[in-house]
């Protein structure tokens, strides 16, 4: 058996040698080369449409019939009830198609031995060859055709809120927004243009807000960590006109851990032009009327409730003259492009200030994170005399018990009465 596979496999090489010895065996071997090189072999199939014998000309032509019918293929995109169908011409799907007659014709290379075998194995059935289209996203033409479309936000994020009700701290609940996940989109549409899945249910993701819930309360606003009130018996109309509307610029600014706060940046100019109305101030030793009296008040009982909540004070003036709603030497006096208030926040969390009037009384109330300290804030008039008063201010601060620092912390020194 063996010795007859060997002359038989003898007798066809020899053939095909003593054919290549000849002019016929110059004929032969071309005609097959020619055939190999432009015409594909037996059994070769495109997507089951047979390709025998056809040439170049002839494959494109039945490549690009598929593609046009896969051209009109769709995918539907779905949300919640509504759909919008596209075709994958529109989606910029490519096949290679071009990549396949290389491939045909790639593989029918060889030499004349590998060749005639190849055709021979094609004949007979022993060689099959099937070539498919692979469909895919093209990159550049989906990125065009996705560009203007499922931009809009479908939900819009929600910042979470931070609010004072009375000494109450409240913060509200943060909620994410939603958008299309263009990205991911891109992804299940690749997926199904190569499954030959009918239908995308558009991915949705979040938008994270802002400020997030977890954020506000990172801050450590929990509490009222000092506050003051000085009365405002006595206050005209305008004088309290003035308190109430300083106060309320005033209220609800936050300063960051080393932040540091000043009064003048946050009131911002006390003019006429900016709505505040003409009252008693002091100028140069003597009481005028002037747009802006009784912000003071505000400035000096935020100075005194920052003193008891340790803050670093960085900038205070005394009055020129005593006033009558805080002991001597823990008033802080402010003007436009003047004195200004100025203190670092420095427990190591954000403090929320906070500044009302109740008609009787100017409150300001710091919020933040309660440090265990206790602080004690005294005066003590150390020379009076007809035209002069010096006084001066102590603090001491207490935690667990324990004193941390005592000691005075400002001279104050004031005119005895108005010039006439």
């Amino acid at each position: 058996m063996k010795l007859s596979k060997i002359l038989i496999g003898s007798a066809i090489a020899g053939g095909i040698l003593l054919c290549v010895g000849g002019v016929g065996g110059y004929q032969y071997v071309s005609k097959l080369n020619n055939q190999l090189d432009t015409t594909a072999l037996p059994n070769t199939t495109f997507e089951g449409i047979s390709l025998d014998g056809k040439n170049k000309k002839d494959i494109q032509a039945i490549i690009n019939q598929r593609v046009t019918e896969l051209d009109q293929k769709s995918l539907t995109y779905i949300f919640q009830n509504d759909k919008q169908t596209y075709t994958w011409k529109d989606l910029g799907v490519n096949y290679k198609e071009k990549d396949i007659i290389d491939k045909i014709f790639k593989e029918q290379e060889g030499n004349v031995m590998n060749r005639y075998k190849m055709r021979k194995q094609a004949e007979n059935g022993e060689l099959k060859r099937d070539y498919k289209l692979t469909p895919q996203l093209n990159a550049t033409a989906y990125e065009t055709f996705i560009k203007d479309k499922y931009n809009e936000t479908l939900k819009n994020p929600v910042n979470a809120e931070l609010s004072i009700e009375g000494s109450t701290v409240n913060v509200s609940q943060s909620q994410n927004g939603e958008k299309i996940d263009k990205g991911k989109l891109n992804s299940l549409t690749n997926e199904a243009i190569t499954t030959g899945k009918s239908d995308v249910t558009l991915p949705v993701t979040f938008i994270k807000p802002e400020r997030c819930t977890e954020d506000i309360q990172k801050m450590g606003i929990k509490e009222v960590i000092a506050e003051y009130s000085t009365p405002m018996a006595g206050r005209n109309g305008n004088q309290s006109f003035n308190v109430n509307k300083s106060a309320n610029t005033l209220s609800g600014v936050i300063v960051a851990p080393d932040e540091t706060f000043s009064f003048n940046g946050r009131v911002g100019v006390t003019d006429a032009a900016h709505g505040y109305k003409s009252a008693a101030v002091y100028s140069q030793g003597k009481v005028i009327q002037s747009a802006g009296g009784g912000v003071c008040q505000v400035s000096s009982t935020l100075y005194s409730a920052a003193l008891r909540a340790d803050l670093g004070i960085v900038s205070r003036s005394n009055h020129s003259m005593p006033v009558n709603y805080l002991p001597l030497g823990q008033d802080a006096a402010v003007a436009d492009y003047g004195p200004d208030l100025k203190f670092k926040n420095n427990t190591g969390n954000h403090i929320y200030i906070q500044a009302f009037s109740n008609g009787g009384s100017i409150t300001t109330r710091i919020f933040g994170t309660n440090t265990g300290k206790n602080v004690e804030v005294s005066s003590q008039v150390i020379s009076r005399t007809s035209d002069k008063i010096t006084a001066v201010t102590y603090k001491k601060v207490t935690q667990n018990g324990e004193v941390i620092s005592n000691g005075q912390i400002s001279k104050s020194v004031y005119k005895s009465a108005p010039k006439e």
